[in-house]
């Protein structure tokens, strides 16, 4: 009877996970792949927005983003909801999906923290650090960080091979090892801690300088870049804890139904994380009213809004943060 019961409680957190893991994350897909087009839209629709260092940044990060969400998670959903793996029979998606895949799990966390440290340098009383970031060296940063996570992905992109896309466990044991402490450790903690870091340094220069007590529009570029690292800390700390957790217990004995419940607390921490890629356009839409005018503007193919003469000057010594997040 109790065997009974516990094999209909694997079942029901089963059903659950499958629930998070296929449905809930195909329509995460759907509405983050709107989002971040929109996004990039917006962004590249209006000169002032594509003339911005921090605008590389954050547009590399809803490419990623989107590029995440189809290597990755629409396969997985395909996979969970219908038991048909859409990398099986299909080599180059094999290969798209190892080598894409976790590049674009690292370069949106990166290209927020290096956004976060170009507001810093824009809201310092430094002249030569608010001139740091260039277009030119914006760029030249983004490659150089798409180069080293490419190279970081390459061993599994040669590890799964074949029709079937499987890799032998022995093979990758070691970059196995490698890559959950990467994942761990860089994309993770260091992430958060460079991202916590440099915006409450951003926030002090904001105040210390008095730009958000003079005017509106300082307090929505704080509204954004707290909603931006709020959403990042809340999304990523649930699955930060169960990578820890997992590393913790590696060496215990656990039963089906734990190993159920383990499952499913990983499956909804992975859902959790994930909704970094898929809201942020939709966190800018609701914290800014000045992204709204925007997005309606880029919608319509108006041109953006005018900047009143008085605050060309707030302008010019935050980056051009206007019309942005």
């Amino acid at each position: 009877m109790l065997n009974n019961a516990v094999n209909e409680e694997i079942l029901r957190l089963q059903s659950i996970s499958k629930i998070f893991d296929g449905y809930l994350m195909l329509a995460l897909v759907v509405v983050g792949t709107a989002g971040n087009l929109l996004n990039i839209f917006v962004f590249i629709r209006f000169k002032s927005l594509r003339q911005m260092p921090s605008s590389v940044f954050l547009v590399t990060s809803f490419t990623s983003s989107l590029i995440l969400l189809w290597s990755s998670r629409f396969p997985r959903c395909i996979l969970t909801i219908t038991g048909v793996d859409p990398l099986v029979g299909s080599i180059v998606y094999c290969k798209f999906r190892w080598l894409f895949g976790r590049w674009g799990l690292n370069m949106p966390f990166t290209c927020i923290c290096l956004a976060s440290i170009d507001r810093f340098l824009i809201t310092s009383r430094n002249v030569n650090c608010r001139r740091f970031f260039t277009l030119k060296r914006a760029y030249i940063i983004v490659i150089i960080f798409s180069i080293i996570y490419l190279a970081i992905c390459i061993p599994d992109s040669i590890y799964y091979s074949g029709y079937s896309c499987t890799a032998s466990a022995s093979d990758r044991a070691i970059y196995k090892q490698f890559i959950t402490y990467f994942n761990l450790i860089v994309t993770q903690m260091l992430s958060l801690i460079v991202l916590g870091i440099f915006c409450i340094l951003t926030w002090h220069n904001l105040w210390s300088t008095g730009w958000d007590r003079r005017n509106r529009l300082q307090q929505q570029v704080n509204r954004m870049m707290l909603a931006e690292f709020a959403m990042a800390f809340i999304t990523t700390l649930p699955n930060f804890t169960y990578n820890i957790y997992t590393q913790v217990t590696a060496s215990m004995v656990k039963s089906q139904l734990l190993l159920a419940q383990e499952t499913l607390w990983s499956t909804v921490s992975v859902v959790v994380n994930f909704t970094m890629h898929v809201g942020t356009f939709y966190v800018y839409i609701i914290v800014s009213s000045a992204y709204r005018r925007n997005v309606l503007a880029a919608l319509c193919f108006k041109k953006e809004n005018q900047i009143a003469p008085q605050q060309i000057q707030v302008q010019s010594g935050t980056n051009g943060m206007i019309n942005r997040p």
